[in-house]
């Protein structure tokens, strides 16, 4: 991961001293940044919220039969834990925190604005449980339909004729 965000940030670099195109050099930025967080929302969400593992499931319908009310407490409080790890909030916190330097570069406020909200919500993931867990993923869906936004309203590039380069 260290070698994607060090090229990454050149790349940044780059994109602030291009004066030409740089929208389209910062919404390609953009779109790679999307593809990244699209895999990784994906990875951390196949184990979070709304999974119920067979355990878990078994441990409530024994609790119903003879533990009761404890035993239904003790899944719940199983269940408030956060599932996912510091590493993978790190590793969004991150992400968002370059997202939103390249929407700076690429002056797109909007897009900035909520990926900085995803990088607030990224980090209160460990002290909110799921709920916190969950605001993080509907945030990164947003960055995603903030950045596709984005793309979709970038005016297509003029193709100039190819004899003007051979000249």
């Amino acid at each position: 991961m260290q070698n994607c965000a060090t090229r990454s940030d050149r790349l940044l670099e780059l994109i602030l001293f291009s004066l030409r195109d740089r929208g389209a050099l910062c919404a390609l930025v953009l779109a790679s940044y999307r593809v990244e967080l699209t895999c990784l929302l994906d990875r951390v969400s196949a184990g979070s919220i709304g999974d119920d593992d067979e355990g878990e499931v078994e441990a409530l319908v024994r609790g119903n039969r003879g533990g009761g009310l404890r035993a239904r407490a003790g899944v719940i409080r199983e269940r408030a834990e956060p599932r996912i790890s510091e590493e993978d909030a790190f590793l969004v916190y991150d992400l968002a925190g370059r997202i939103a330097e390249a929407a700076a570069a690429g002056r797109l406020p909007v897009v900035r604005r909520d990926a900085l909200t995803l990088r607030e919500k990224a980090a209160e993931v460990h002290s909110g449980g799921e709920r916190a867990e969950r605001d993080m993923l509907t945030a990164g869906l947003r960055v995603i339909d903030r950045i596709l936004d984005a793309a979709r309203a970038q005016p297509m590039p003029r193709s100039e004729p190819a004899s003007k380069d051979l000249n």
